[in-house]
């Protein structure tokens, strides 16, 4: 908008300096002839007009070639800014996307454990004593218990901050990095549960949850904000 209107006064300047050159020159080509005839000579239309257009025409074919250069200049400038435009556009467009594959592979991988839960004992373990009880029972049950559900969950979390050129911006965030931090450190603390105990306490799991909620709330804000 700044640009066009500062076009639009660039031309009224310039017609506004033609107009002006054209009366100036007029007025002094006049005084010339006047003086002649002042001095004994005649003034003649058809000479008065050869001599104006012969001064006059070469000015105008130079001035039209010049508007003709600066508005194809200012033509090709607005065209190449809405190309700018486009491409810039295009690639906001395209970054999100990818963002949001990172983001929907990062909720599905977090989740995973909601589908192991057949797999998984959840129990409220108050002290030491009925952790190993629930331990012992647990591995006559079902014998050993696998933690790989949480190693994967970890290993994705690690695999995301490969993605520090999509998310910039989100890795520069103290509250995120933190919020990373705890992601991280809650996952591995369940994955030494299975693997100590063979079942995760609900404590645990529950605060999983909310800093997952926490975490992925904050990539998701990020990604809406960026398009």
């Amino acid at each position: 908008m700044k640009n066009t209107t500062k076009n639009i006064l660039i031309i009224i300047a310039i017609l506004v300096l033609v107009i002006f050159s054209y009366w100036l020159m007029i007025s002094i080509l006049k005084s010339h002839f006047i003086s002649n005839i002042e001095k004994g000579g005649t003034f003649k239309n058809n000479e008065f007009g050869d001599y104006l257009g012969g001064l006059i025409n070469p000015l105008f074919t130079l001035l039209s070639t010049v508007a003709i250069i600066f508005l194809t200049y200012i033509i090709a400038k607005n065209e190449d800014v809405k190309s700018d435009k486009a491409i810039e556009t295009q690639k906001r467009i395209t970054l999100n996307q990818m963002r949001q594959t990172a983001f929907e592979n990062l909720v599905q991988k977090t989740n995973l454990y909601v589908y192991e839960l057949d797999k998984l004992s959840i129990h409220e373990a108050k002290n030491k004593f009925t952790q190993m009880v629930l331990t012992y029972m647990i591995k006559e049950k079902t014998g050993e218990q696998t933690n790989a559900v949480w190693l994967i969950i970890m290993s994705e979390l690690e695999n995301f901050t490969q993605f520090n050129y999509l998310f910039s911006g989100l890795f520069k965030l103290d509250d995120f990095k933190t919020k990373h931090e705890e992601m991280i450190d809650i996952t591995s603390k369940l994955a030494q549960e299975q693997n100590n105990f063979k079942f995760v306490k609900s404590e645990t799991i529950q605060n999983y949850i909310n800093i997952q909620k926490d975490y992925l709330r904050y990539v998701g804000e990020y990604i809406y904000s960026e398009f």
